[in-house]
């Protein structure tokens, strides 16, 4: 039982599930903020988009495997039980169908508890979900993917963990959501970066394949500047508390990522500008938690 867990952690690549924890708790900390929280709520909404994230990393695993576009998987975290031939595609597709409806179930019920904007937050996070990588959409080999990303993983989920706590959309919850959503974005450009060889034999028209690893690197160089220049304008113009400053601390992080990236022809580089890249994004959600709970 235990190495059938294992397995199936690593398949679901747990590791990188904390992109999603992420934003839920940042969502859930600017409600707080305004005296609204529900742990019923939160645990509902935390299950609920990581089983949704689960989901689309299966997905895109099976369709990755069908069109042997493996990239970089064999030296991500959680190594990949489907390539060393551990678990079928079939499972691994079927795994994915199973996540979607306990998230879909999950998702009718918040629907039914906070409204309809519910409805429309959830089927463009679904709609993500789906057909990241799978036809005949397939917005990641269509250049939308890193795009995709910043959605999810900023403002559809922070505004609508938000949302679902108080019943109300907010600008702050939306400027709040921004630096996790460029940061997550960021990992999926490093990942893609060190992908460009594999990414282009298999006609996948990423962000990077379109515009070269050089400039895949200026964006995430960019797009880190960005976060703290939204952090510093957000709490000047008094639309976040002071104390969401603390989240600045990650810039050292945030260069080292870029840094690491840059070194993208040593394919033994990816681990650890992929490291670099979730840490960043991690610690920078639970420096905007701290921040929010100490305001």
């Amino acid at each position: 039982m235990i190495g059938w867990i294992v397995t199936w952690l690593k398949a679901a690549r747990a590791p990188f599930l904390v992109v999603s924890l992420m934003p839920v708790c940042v969502g859930a900390a600017v409600a707080a903020s305004h005296g609204k929280m529900s742990w019923l709520l939160f645990t509902l909404v935390l299950v609920g988009v990581l089983m949704a994230q689960s989901a689309a990393d299966f997905i895109d695993d099976y369709f990755d495997f069908r069109t042997k576009n493996f990239g970089n998987k064999e030296k991500q975290f959680h190594d990949s039980p489907l390539l060393d031939g551990k678990i079928t595609p079939g499972q691994v597709l079927g795994a994915g169908v199973g996540c979607l409806v306990v998230s879909l179930v999950i998702g009718v019920w918040l629907l039914v508890v906070a409204g309809l904007p519910v409805l429309y937050l959830g089927l463009a996070g679904g709609f993500i979900a789906i057909f990241y990588t799978s036809p005949p959409v397939r917005l990641n080999y269509r250049g939308f993917g890193e795009v995709a990303l910043f959605l999810a993983f900023g403002p559809l989920l922070v505004v609508g963990v938000y949302y679902v706590f108080t019943g109300a959309l907010s600008w702050e919850a939306l400027v709040a959501s921004l630096p996790l959503g460029v940061l997550t974005m960021n990992v999926g450009i490093v990942s893609h970066t060190f992908d460009y060889e594999s990414d282009v034999a298999a006609g996948k028209m990423s962000l990077i394949v379109r515009y070269g690893q050089a400039n895949a690197v200026r964006i995430v160089a960019w797009g880190s500047a960005l976060v703290y220049v939204v952090l510093l304008a957000a709490v000047a113009g008094g639309l976040m508390p002071a104390w969401s400053l603390l989240a600045m601390l990650t810039a050292p992080l945030a260069w080292d990522t870029v840094r690491a990236a840059s070194k993208f022809s040593d394919t033994s580089r990816y681990m650890p500008a992929m490291s670099r890249a979730i840490a960043v994004s991690t610690l920078t959600g639970i420096l905007l938690c701290a921040g929010y709970l100490m305001a």
